[in-house]
């Protein structure tokens, strides 16, 4: 009878993999911090409460779709001129209130509006973000990428708009 032979590769790749693993994962870890700036606090985020949700045509069957702002989260960097870029991402709900068959997108419209310590706004944009509903799927929850940049003495108000 044979006694069973235990590899020194074997051996020698079990080492690898625990002795390398963690050594990759601070690797990884510190190459995404690489080349980032001045991670500071954001300015506020605001939405008037009116324009926080509405409801919609979609765009190819015109179901009636209800749509609503389902949170907002920033990342801010300080940038060399002492301006704050913000990384947006708005999150939405969609919510088809018609039972549909079919394949389908819905237009959002955002309004954004930068405004100063005097409550004038200085700065302005609109987001046009299509979404796309599967045939037969109620809910949908998008997120929506934005950057602005603004001064850090202002703040960003956030509002849904009507379709055109």
């Amino acid at each position: 009878m044979k006694s069973p032979v235990i590899s020194p590769m074997t051996t020698h790749l079990s080492f690898l993999k625990t002795s390398v693993a963690p050594l990759l994962g601070i690797a990884v870890l510190l190459a995404g911090c690489a080349g980032k700036g001045d991670l500071v606090a954001c300015p506020q985020v605001t939405a008037p409460l009116d324009t926080v949700n509405g409801y919609q045509l979609s765009d190819e069957s015109a179901a009636v779709v209800d749509m609503r702002f389902n949170g907002v989260s920033a990342v801010c960097e300080a940038l060399d001129n002492g301006d704050i870029r913000m990384d947006l991402a708005i999150g939405m709900k969609l919510k088809r209130l018609e039972k549909n068959n079919l394949d389908d997108t819905v237009s959002i419209y955002i309004a954004t509006a930068v405004v100063d310590a005097d409550d004038k706004v200085v700065g302005n944009d609109r987001i046009v973000y299509q979404a796309g509903m599967q045939a037969d799927s109620a809910l949908k929850y998008p997120v929506i990428d934005y950057r602005v940049t603004v001064k850090p003495d202002q703040r960003l108000v956030i509002s849904l708009l009507p379709a055109p």
